[in-house]
């Protein structure tokens, strides 16, 4: 199994990725609070998805990647991720691209069309809770021709 490091993502880190992190001031009144997402994009399609993902601390392997024909915005509430991107050539994933990235709550990102990731891990006990908004699309897993795992520096 290959071992890679766990780097905290920041703007410009993983290629593709449009990274919005943590620090907007919420407008607040009385009863509710709001903080407004600075992403935007256009997706291929009208037909627009949406959905929670919880996800669990689990060790950072990751066997697979998935990909799709459309972009997808990730908004990460709560928990500390553990996320895996790559490139694809030809279909298949570059293992030399392969990014495991520490993502932490009030995250904001775009995952551009045909960026191959995989679903984050909690990297703590507190599980993950993040938004995820999208063309309703397929999701093609493509296997790892090696296992990794990420390790922290």
């Amino acid at each position: 199994m290959r071992e890679i490091p766990i780097q905290d993502l920041r703007p410009g880190l993983v290629p593709g990725l449009t990274v919005v992190m943590p620090g907007d001031a919420p407008y607040r009144e009385a009863y509710f609070e709001w903080t407004a997402i600075p992403l935007t994009t256009t997706f291929a399609t009208r037909e627009i998805a949406g959905g929670s993902l919880k996800s669990w601390k689990a060790d950072p392997q990751f066997h697979e990647v998935e990909s799709h024909v459309d972009a997808e915005l990730f908004y990460f509430l709560a928990g500390t991720a553990l996320m895996l991107f790559a490139d694809l050539k030809s279909g298949k994933p570059d293992m030399a691209s392969l990014q495991i990235v520490r993502i932490v709550p009030g995250t904001r990102f775009i995952v551009p069309a045909g960026k191959a990731h995989f679903v984050p891990v909690a990297e703590t006990d507190v599980p993950l809770s993040v938004v995820v908004v999208a063309p309703h699309m397929e999701a093609p897993r493509v296997s790892l021709p090696e296992a990794v795992r990420g390790v922290a520096r």
